[in-house]
């Protein structure tokens, strides 16, 4: 596999985690299986790229100077993510299935949710 094609495979994986994050509770079995799966996408992301940073515009996600608009499941996810005034994801080496869990559902609440609680800072503390 190379750089691109684990890229490729990074971006399936957060987006059907995602998907399912919205779907689903923390604890189903559908989105814990979907997480690890996307723990796997990530390590082989880790062979290529350390750490693996996102950079999030209203349309398109930024990963190692490239533009990800198409497929529409790209666009999509920055929509996503640009709503909840997410600007940038950055994942290191060592990060958990929890810690993907965790993050995942929290990015999945409504923007209201999401401010209702006190923020994404104070939801990820």
């Amino acid at each position: 596999m190379n750089k691109e094609d684990a890229l490729q495979e990074f971006l399936k994986g957060l987006r059907i985690s995602f998907n399912n994050a919205l779907a689903y509770s923390r604890n189903h079995p559908y989105f814990i299986k979907s997480v690890e799966d996307f723990k796997s996408r990530i390590e082989l992301l880790f062979n290529f790229v350390k750490p693996v940073n996102i950079n999030i515009g209203p349309d398109y996600l930024l990963l190692e100077g490239k533009k990800y608009t198409v497929p529409a499941m790209y666009s999509e996810l920055a929509q996503f993510f640009h709503q909840r005034k997410i600007k940038s994801i950055e994942l290191r080496p060592g990060v958990s299935v929890e810690e993907l869990a965790d993050l995942l559902s929290i990015l999945a609440l409504s923007p209201k949710d999401i401010i209702k609680n006190g923020g994404l800072t104070k939801l990820l503390n």
